[in-house]
C-alpha cells in the first residue's frame, strides 16, 4: 500500500527545508502513505461491508415497494375518489415529480454536508410520507404525500454511492449488482401483500404495511458511518482513518500504520459533468438513464391494466380480483435479471449489458400489447420486465462509476434525476388506450437507450470494467485500448 517515492521530489524530502533531516524517518513516513481505495482493498468484504449492504439493500426495497404499490394505488384511488382521465395519473406522477426535486437536493447535499446526513434525510422523508399516505383523504392530500415520498426516494441514490465507495475494486460490480436482489424482494412483497389483504383489509392498510422496509432502513442508520472518500476530499482524514480503522477491526484485519494521502478538495460545480472530456459520457449516462427508468416504469405501471383482459375487461374497475398469478409470474422476471446479472458483470462490459438489455426489451415489450394468448402475454411481459429491470441496474452501477470521488454523488445524483424526469413522463403515456402506440413508442424509446449504451466509455473508477486486473496494492492496470 506504499506510495511511489517520486511524488517527494527526485533528491527525497529530506532535502526540502523545513523537513525532517533524517532520510530513513522521510522514506518511511513515505512508505505509509495510502489512499481511501488502497485501504477498502485491504479491508476486504466482511462484516464492516455486508452490514452496509443490508441497511443500503432495505433502501433499495423501500424504493421498490412504494414504486410498485402506485400500479394498485392508482386503480383503487381511483375507484374511492371517482377519478378520471389524467387526474388517475397525477397519483404516481406526484412521486416521481417528488424525485426529480430530490435528486437535485440529495445530490448536491451529499457532496456538500456528506453521504450520512443526506442518506438520513432520504430514509426519513419515505419513512414519515409513506405511512402516512395510509391516511389520505383525497387527491389533494395523496399528491402531497407522494411528493414527500418521491423527494426522499430521490435520495436514495446516495446509500447506493456510500455503499459503492466501501466496496473492495475488485468485487465492487457483483456486490451492486446483488443488491438490486433487494429490489426484486419488495416487488414481490407489495404483489403479495395485495393477493392477501387488498380486497379484504383495504389500499390504506396496504400503504402501511408498506412503509416497513423504509422504517426499518431509516432504524438502520445506526450502522452507517460517513464515506471516507468523502471525508479525504474534504480535508478531514482524521475522521477518514478513524472510520477505516473502525471498519478493520470489525474485519479482523491488520492495516499495520499508515497515512492517508490528502486528495483535492470537492466541488460542487455541476459544470466539470461537462468539462474535461466528459460531455460525451454525461449525455450517454443521462441519455440510457432517462430511456431505462421511461421503459421500467412503463411496464409497471401498464402491466395491471393489459392484464385485466386475463380475468375480464372490468376486472379492476369493478372491485374483481388482480389477475395476481400473471403479475407475480411477470414479476419473476425481476429476480432472473438479478441472477443473470450477477453473473454477466464479470464478463461483460456495462456499455455490452445496457446495450443488449435494451435490445431485449425493444423486441419483447410490442407483443406484450398485442392480441396474443394470455400464457404468451405473461412470458412476454416476464422476459420484458427483465430487461427493463437488468437495463435499469447496470445504468446504476455505471452513473457512479463514471465520475471522481469529488463530483460522484453529484453526477449520480443529476443522472438519477433525468431518470426520474423519465419515470415522471412514463406515468401519462403508459395509461394511453392504443396500445399500438404505446407499443411504438416504448420500443423506440428502448431502441434509443441501446444505442446510448452500445457507444458508453468506461468509467473512471477501478472495477468499473470485467477485464481491469490490479496489483498486490490495489492499483489499477488498464490499457490505453481499455480506456
Amino acid at each position: 500500500m506504499s506510495a511511489d517515492p517520486a511524488r517527494f521530489g527526485a533528491n527525497g524530502a529530506g532535502d526540502v527545508p523545513g523537513t525532517d533531516a533524517n532520510p530513513s524517518r522521510t522514506e518511511s513516513r513515505a512508505s505509509n502513505l495510502s489512499s481511501v481505495a488502497e485501504i477498502n482493498d485491504t479491508l476486504g468484504w466482511s462484516t464492516y461491508q455486508w452490514r452496509l449492504f443490508v441497511v443500503t439493500g432495505l433502501c433499495i426495497a423501500a424504493e421498490s415497494v412504494e414504486v410498485n404499490l402506485l400500479s394498485f394505488l392508482t386503480v383503487e384511488c381511483a375507484k374511492e375518489w371517482n377519478l378520471t382521465g389524467a387526474r388517475v395519473d397525477h397519483v404516481a406522477g406526484s412521486v416521481f415529480a417528488g424525485e426529480v426535486a430530490g435528486c437535485v437536493l440529495f445530490g448536491l447535499l451529499a457532496d456538500a454536508i456528506g453521504r450520512r446526513p443526506t442518506f438520513a434525510m432520504g430514509t426519513v422523508l419515505v419513512a414519515v410520507f409513506g405511512l402516512a399516505t395510509a391516511f389520505a383523504r383525497n387527491l389533494f392530500e395523496m399528491t402531497i404525500l407522494g411528493f414527500g415520498v418521491g423527494l426522499g426516494i430521490g435520495g436514495f441514490s446516495v446509500p447506493y454511492d456510500l455503499l459503492c465507495e466501501f466496496c473492495p475494486n475488485a468485487v465492487r460490480g457483483v456486490v451492486m449488482m446483488a443488491l438490486w436482489i433487494f429490489w426484486t424482494f419488495g416487488s414481490f412483497m407489495v404483489l403479495i401483500l395485495a393477493s392477501t389483504m387488498l380486497e379484504t383489509q383495504g389500499w390504506r392498510m396496504l400503504c402501511i404495511y408498506c412503509a416497513i422496509p423504509s422504517i426499518l432502513s431509516m432504524f438502520g442508520l445506526m450502522f452507517v458511518d460517513e464515506s471516507p472518500h468523502w471525508l479525504v476530499i474534504k480535508g478531514r482524514r482524521k475522521e477518514a482513518d478513524a472510520i477505516l480503522r473502525k471498519a478493520a477491526e470489525m474485519n479482523r484485519v491488520d492495516l499495520g500504520e499508515f497515512e492517508l494521502e490528502s486528495e483535492d478538495f470537492g466541488t460542487l460545480d455541476v459544470g466539470v459533468l461537462f468539462r474535461d472530456g466528459n460531455a460525451y459520457r454525461t449525455i450517454l449516462i443521462w441519455t440510457c438513464q432517462f430511456c431505462q427508468t421511461f421503459i421500467y416504469y412503463g411496464i409497471v405501471l401498464y402491466l395491471p391494466r393489459a392484464f385485466a383482459r386475463i380475468s375480464g375487461p372490468t376486472s379492476t374497475q369493478s372491485g374483481a380480483q388482480y389477475p395476481y398469478w400473471a403479475l407475480i409470474l411477470s414479476c419473476a422476471g425481476e429476480f432472473v435479471a438479478a441472477v443473470i446479472v450477477l453473473y454477466a458483470v464479470q464478463r461483460y462490459t456495462r456499455s455490452q449489458l445496457i446495450f443488449f438489455s435494451f435490445l431485449v426489451f425493444a423486441c419483447s415489450f410490442p407483443f406484450v400489447v398485442m392480441d396474443v394468448p394470455d400464457v404468451y402475454m405473461v412470458v412476454l411481459a416476464m422476459i420484458a420486465r427483465m430487461a427493463a429491470t437488468n437495463a435499469g441496474n447496470v445504468c446504476w452501477l455505471a452513473s457512479p462509476e463514471a465520475y471522481p470521488t469529488n463530483v460522484r454523488a453529484t453526477g449520480h445524483g443529476w443522472a438519477n434525476l433525468i431518470a426520474r424526469i423519465g419515470a415522471l413522463v412514463t406515468t401519462y403515456c403508459a395509461g394511453w388506450h392504443d396500445h399500438d402506440e404505446v407499443a411504438a413508442l416504448y420500443a423506440c424509446v428502448a431502441l434509443i437507450g441501446a444505442a446510448a449504451g452500445y457507444m458508453l466509455p468506461p468509467g473512471v473508477m477501478p472495477g468499473s470494467e470485467p477485464s481491469d486486473k490490479f496489483d498486490a496494492k490495489g492499483r489499477l492496470f488498464r490499457s490505453k485500448k481499455q480506456s
